[in-house]
């Protein structure tokens, strides 16, 4: 798998382009949203690759059906323009027929969001069980008394008292239990294991970090010290409270101090060298710079880890890849259009370019995490010719940009930034990922938190907190 490179996904990628399984290729969850936008499986985002697969690229019953439906005749592998356009043919030959012989046809199942290929996997939500009686909560419905008790666990870290609960119960009706949840919820989004540090909000940031103690600066020192990754949690937390715009953890150009549980903007930060204009929130912070691109010329990683983080979309479990068209061009030499690597880097490189000129650790410790247009001539003498015509122009979510602040503009803007946000509260508070019948839910959340929450993560929390999904036993 080497032999394409460092970060070529290698056997699985090759067997899509190759072999009997090429027929199969990544941007079938995309197109299969295209066709049906009204999917469940659509609603947050594009359809799950366990519609028509077990494990890619073996298939499921469904997948195998498509298949057999798609571009009969054509020479395979399949060109993925081939595939494309005629993907949307096979799917709608197959609407009819039960692939998995649960009983429910695919475009059914397709349409509420369950799983075609899984007889595990059908429409609706398990029926309630209404058989007996609960002394405490209304079961399978909101109970105010359960989400009052919920809520102050998950955000003030602490069950209500006796006598809290005795109040509570005792409020006049539904309509000011939920006021008093409401005004429970503001003053626990205050509070220091909400907001401090180590606290909730810092746990949310962990996979967008992704702290290594040994390399760190400043407090807490490490024993390889390089940056200081308390900068990036504070920036991170901010963004989040108080009706800030959500969106400036990738737009910011601005940084974060911390005192306790407060959080203060600043236009300079002792340990950022990065120049102001250049700024693009969380993704130019010293230890994101230091951290994700190291020795890099082509900052594929920190493209892949701002495209995972803020956007939800996994390269390497084949998320998100929007090949280009026209030819990619290998420009650090490591063989990447080859086969078995172009599908992953059509997307990845477009994706990477608009960080080339962001420093790592190359150089002297003032030029770490510094933009600087002559990257790659100054720190990288004597390489393959083609990396000096890189350029700094590339593509993120099918739109070309030109540098990492259009890059971002882009991201914060797109449905994917939206999504995902909202999803990482629900995994957080639910420990779980969203049920097919509550897609719905997660989908007016998005709406609500992009639109009249004007992307205010606590105002989409409030919404969050009253609704079924979370307040029902």
């Amino acid at each position: 798998m080497r032999k394409y490179g460092p970060i070529c996904i290698g056997a699985v990628i090759s067997l899509l382009f190759t072999g009997t399984a090429a027929n199969s290729q990544p941007p079938g969850s995309t197109v299969l949203c295209q066709s049906y936008p009204d999917s469940g499986q659509c609603v947050a985002g594009d359809a799950q690759c366990t519609i028509c697969h077990t494990v890619p690229p073996e298939r499921n019953p469904f997948g195998a059906a498509v298949s057999a439906e798609l571009a009969p005749g054509e020479t395979r592998p399949l060109p993925t323009s081939t595939f494309v356009a005629a993907l949307p043919d096979a799917l709608h030959a197959v609407e009819s027929a039960d692939a998995d012989g649960d009983g429910v046809s695919n475009l059914d199942e397709i349409l509420a969001g369950s799983l075609p290929g899984d007889p595990g996997s059908t429409p609706g939500a398990a029926a309630c069980p209404r058989a007996g009686s609960n002394p405490d909560y209304a079961v399978c419905a909101y109970d105010p008394a359960y989400a009052f008790k919920k809520m102050m666990l998950d955000f003030c870290g602490h069950s209500p008292t006796w006598d809290d609960m005795e109040a509570f119960r005792a409020l006049a009706d539904e309509t000011a239990q939920r006021q008093h949840i409401a005004t429970g919820l503001a003053t626990c989004l205050d509070s220091e294991f909400w907001l401090g540090k180590d606290g909730e909000l810092w746990r949310i940031a962990h996979p967008k970090v992704r702290p290594l103690q040994a390399l760190k600066m400043g407090d807490d020192r490490g024993t390889i010290p390089l940056a200081d990754y308390y900068d990036d949690y504070n920036l991170f937390v901010y963004t989040q409270i108080d009706d800030h715009d959500a969106r400036d953890v990738l737009l910011a150009d601005y940084f974060v101090q911390r005192n306790g549980t407060v959080y203060t903007r600043v236009d300079e930060l002792t340990g950022q060298n990065m120049q102001r204009d250049r700024r693009a929130g969380f993704l130019t912070t010293n230890w994101f710079l230091v951290y994700n691109i190291m020795f890099a010329p082509l900052p594929r990683a920190a493209a892949a880890r701002a495209y995972r983080s803020f956007l939800g979309l996994d390269i390497a479990r084949l998320q998100g890849l929007d090949p280009e068209p026209g030819e990619l061009v290998d420009y650090d030499g490591k063989n990447v259009t080859a086969p078995a690597c172009r599908v992953c880097h059509s997307t990845l490189d477009p994706l990477s370019y608009a960080f080339s000129n962001y420093n790592g650790v190359t150089g002297r410790r003032p030029e770490w995490g510094t933009y600087n247009p002559a990257r790659l001539e100054r720190y990288f003498p004597d390489q393959n010719p083609t990396l000096y015509e890189m350029p700094e122009n590339g593509v993120v979510l099918g739109q070309p940009v030109s540098n990492l602040n259009e890059w971002v503009q882009v991201a914060a803007a797109s449905d994917a930034f939206a999504r995902t946000t909202v999803l990482d509260y629900w995994r957080h508070l639910l420990k779980r990922e969203p049920l097919t019948a509550e897609l719905p839910v997660v989908a007016s959340l998005i709406e609500a938190f992009r639109g009249r929450h004007n992307y205010s993560v606590e105002a989409m929390l409030h919404e969050f907190v009253q609704s079924e999904v979370y307040g029902a036993p």
